[in-house]
């Protein structure tokens, strides 16, 4: 069991006697700088410009945002009770589902699917799987979506590779930010990302996708078990809160993809070309649905790779505001 895991667990047991805080008038929501996270990037710009799509859904609460680099680390906060809603993707949600023993951890909605690739830089000689053996490819952090995909899709290939990194290919844990860089130095060969990384790799070091992943989930709604218990109304108005914003974003792209441009520049403190957030786009499904069959795939993945034993019934994770978490 790798050390977030082992993180959340230990907060899991110094929480669980805890009752949950049913007073508390804000709602905490979590977030990566992703274009893949295209909801939370235009609500969260529109909480700091006064606008507040969320917060209409539910008056008499204030929303604070909360950002994290990658899935394990969002899940560490709900285990730990700093986070009640979360854009997360399917394997850390999936894992903090299953180490908790179905205890916590809820998925409410779809948001983005596709947006994911393998780049590789010009001139390492990867062209094909067998092109890694002996090779390392960076992944934005061990058990998230992409990690998971990527170790997948070596198993896939007759390709090993360990937690520790070892193996026929060295999987290696690199944050987003640093790809780049990275990449132009010629330290990095390859790695497994998201939008805005994809487009970034591209226009920045020249690099091209060897795999890409068009139907995949890559971004889901997510939420607390215990805050959902204490907070039905609330979460099935913030549900339709995202359902509806999807379809606003749907129906006003350009406006939604400035807004991005800008909240991912707050975020980072570096500009953002609108033209990498359009070229970002053209990559990205978004919907509100939630495909168990793809959850169950990310299931048989993550077992596969080591990151996962036993998993309870994947339809336990699916929250519903009809019949709230057990």
């Amino acid at each position: 069991m790798w050390k977030w895991l082992v993180a959340a667990l230990a907060l899991l047991t110094l929480v669980a006697c805890r009752p949950e805080e049913g007073e508390s008038r804000v709602v905490r929501i979590g977030c990566f700088p992703n274009i893949t996270h295209v909801q939370a990037l235009v609500a969260r710009h529109m909480s700091r410009t006064g606008e507040g799509w969320f917060e209409r859904y539910v008056p008499g609460y204030a929303v604070e945002w909360q950002t994290y680099n990658a899935g394990p680390s969002a899940a560490e906060a709900v285990f730990g009770r700093t986070v009640d809603l979360t854009y997360i993707g399917p394997s850390p949600a999936i894992n903090a589902y299953a180490v908790s023993a179905g205890r916590e951890m809820r998925l409410l909605a779809g948001a983005v699917n596709g947006g994911s690739a393998l780049m590789v830089r010009p001139g390492a000689g990867l062209a094909r799987a067998a092109d890694f053996r002996g090779r390392s490819i960076a992944t934005p952090q061990l058990g998230n979506t992409q990690d998971v995909s990527c170790r997948a899709w070596l198993a896939a290939h007759g390709l090993s590779c360990t937690l520790e990194g070892g193996g026929d290919v060295r999987v290696a844990p690199t944050a987003s930010s640093l790809q780049l860089q990275l990449m132009k130095q010629r330290k990095l060969d390859a790695c497994w990302t998201v939008e805005p990384w994809v487009s970034l790799l591209e226009a920045g070091a020249g690099a091209k996708a060897l795999v890409q992943e068009p139907g995949v989930v890559t971004t889901v709604l997510a939420g607390r078990a215990a805050w959902l218990r204490a907070h039905p109304r609330e979460a099935a108005a913030l549900l339709r809160a995202h359902r509806e914003l999807t379809q606003w974003i749907l129906d006003h792209p350009e406006e939604a993809q400035r807004r991005v441009a800008e909240e991912l520049a707050e975020l980072t403190q570096t500009p953002v070309d609108p033209a990498l957030v359009a070229s970002a786009w053209k990559r990205l499904t978004l919907t509100t649905e939630v495909d168990t069959g793809h959850l169950k795939q990310f299931v048989r993945e993550a077992q596969a790779a080591g990151l996962l034993d036993r998993v309870p019934p994947i339809e336990g994770l699916l929250w519903s505001s009809l019949s709230p978490t057990p």
